[in-house]
């Protein structure tokens, strides 16, 4: 996490005080979920951790539908988006794991973005690790969910290694140029997450006019 700087003409001199920005721009709490400073990342968007983690899970990883690489992230390789100022935010919440990512782009890259789909052979495949592991893997598309922001999407990650099985529920929206994406990790279904995926995403937009007007 990078802290915030001072004076107007110190922060126009900082290369990443667009992305401090950001993180200043996710909601501090959402009912009792908690943003986790510790856990909390801002910077470029390809020099964040978190997306150089998965790039390098990526790298080592065969499918068996290989279209289906990054399925859910697919928007992550347009132009514009690598070099984005950007941020992520982790929060402490007793019903599960909730995250929030924040990217700053243009508008037309982040409608892009957000028409960025899966191919719909991605609802099944399978992913071998370096280590000769599987995982069974699947992204489907929530087609209820209440809309947030410009526009928005909802969808889901399955995931199951072994006997052990996990999803993520995800919206993803445009505020402007702003794309963000609430994401919810826990043993429940859609119905368990389904409010506070839509009332913490909406609660991000508010706190985003408030501090990028």
């Amino acid at each position: 996490m990078l802290s915030a700087c001072g004076g107007g003409a110190e922060e126009s001199s900082d290369p990443n005080a667009e992305a401090t920005a950001l993180y200043e721009a996710h909601p501090l709490h959402v009912r009792d979920a908690t943003l986790m400073p510790e856990g909390s990342e801002s910077g470029t968007y390809s020099e964040l951790v978190t997306v150089q983690y998965s790039a390098d899970v990526r790298a080592s990883t065969e499918l068996d539908k290989p279209e289906c690489m990054d399925a859910a992230n697919r928007w992550g390789e347009l132009d514009g988006v690598q070099e984005a100022p950007a941020s992520v935010a982790a929060y402490e919440w007793s019903e599960g794991s909730v995250s929030h990512m924040l990217v700053r782009l243009d508008e037309d890259t982040a409608a892009e973005a957000l028409a960025a789909r899966p191919p719909e052979s991605c609802a099944a495949y399978t992913a071998t690790y370096e280590d000769g592991t599987t995982s069974e893997y699947g992204v489907s598309d929530l087609e209820d969910v209440a809309e947030v922001g410009d526009e928005s999407r909802a969808y889901a990650i399955a995931v199951s290694t072994g006997e052990e099985e996990s999803r993520v529920f995800s919206v993803m929206y445009r505020n402007g140029g702003l794309v963000g994406t609430t994401s919810v990790l826990g043993p429940g279904g859609l119905e368990d997450y389904e409010e506070m995926l839509v009332e913490f995403s909406e609660a991000a937009v508010e706190r985003q006019n408030q501090m990028l007007g």
